[in-house]
């Protein structure tokens, strides 16, 4: 481990340390997933929210960038924000040229207001269809549609967050939108169930065709053993399938510990070593040339960031 004392180490908020990563991380690599939990006075929470976390601010996703060496960061909106895209907005801001936004949007957002999000540095937005997993698949499909409408015109892409069933319903769907698709944590699979699970061969299927990407983001959420081997044949299936079309993400600060609410009604994070968690996704590809592709080349081309010498420090 690095020493406590280093400031790129050790979170100055939430006291989560890093181990050393040992792996070649290539300059220009993006953490694709992270969230930031802002002051409450100033960022106050949506009162529909399901959790309320503890505060992960801009300066510990600084210090958590810094332990990964890692140059670029994609900030997405949490849900416990709603709407109110202000602490992600001001978290871009803050970080500069290397940081871009995935915001949550909805049918009362103006268009003035989404120029503005593209203007302060949103690409994408997210859309969240995990819950509607057992509702009608034509309102499904309505979201996907709505969402698509208002992402084209401001050249953005969707990321949505959702399972494999509902990939494997949406296929056509998903197969013939006219911009970039991203699916969060893996589609959702079940690690334990291998790569012959149900669904998860269409989501093969449609990465290979370059119908969308796939973040290979926060293993932890979707595997079965406290070491995550079971995410290994998931992971590299996928590879096989596109490697282009792959996207790495830490989750950081991993958001959801544990089952319930708290007495004091916070819920803590996640206790995850992501300097230990990159170190295993390298050694997992064991391929340098793809290595860099998921954390640069991917990244680069899907979120417009420019070459790496056209990006101010």
């Amino acid at each position: 481990m690095r020493k406590e004392t280093d400031p790129l180490t050790k979170n100055p908020v939430l006291g989560v340390a890093h181990s050393e990563i040992v792996s070649n991380v290539p300059r220009g690599a993006c953490d694709c997933h992270v969230h930031v939990f802002g002051d409450d006075a100033e960022f106050p929470m949506w009162q529909g929210r399901s959790y309320t976390p503890p505060p992960a601010p801009v300066n510990a996703l600084a210090a958590h960038q810094g332990a990964l060496r890692f140059d670029r960061v994609i900030v997405v909106q949490p849900s416990i924000y709603g709407t109110d895209n202000r602490c992600t907005l001001d978290a871009v801001a803050k970080i500069g040229p290397g940081a871009r936004a995935i915001a949550v949007v909805d049918n009362q957002t103006s268009t003035r207001d989404l120029h503005d999000l593209a203007h302060g540095g949103v690409v994408g937005m997210r859309l969240n269809l995990a819950a509607a997993a057992a509702a009608d698949l034509e309102k499904i499909r309505k979201q996907l549609c709505r969402a698509i409408e208002i992402a084209e015109p401001l050249g953005w892409h969707v990321q949505i967050f959702t399972e494999l069933k509902i990939v494997a319903a949406l296929e056509k769907d998903f197969s013939q939108a006219p911009i970039p698709l991203v699916i969060d944590h893996f589609g959702r699979a079940n690690a334990g169930e291998d790569i012959e699970q149900s669904g998860f061969d269409v989501l093969l299927d449609l990465v290979a065709a370059g119908h969308v990407y796939v973040k290979l983001s926060a293993p932890y959420l979707v595997s079965s053993s406290p070491t995550q081997d079971d995410v290994k044949p998931l992971m590299r299936a996928l590879v096989r399938a596109n490697s282009s079309r792959l996207l790495w993400g830490s989750n950081w600060p991993h958001p959801g510990a544990g089952t319930g609410i708290p007495a004091d009604g916070i819920v803590p994070f996640r206790p995850i070593d992501d300097g230990a968690a990159v170190d295993i996704f390298a050694s997992q590809l064991n391929d340098q040339e793809v290595f860099k592709r998921i954390l640069v080349d991917n990244p680069a081309k899907l979120f417009g960031f420019p070459d790496m010498d056209g990006l101010v420090p």
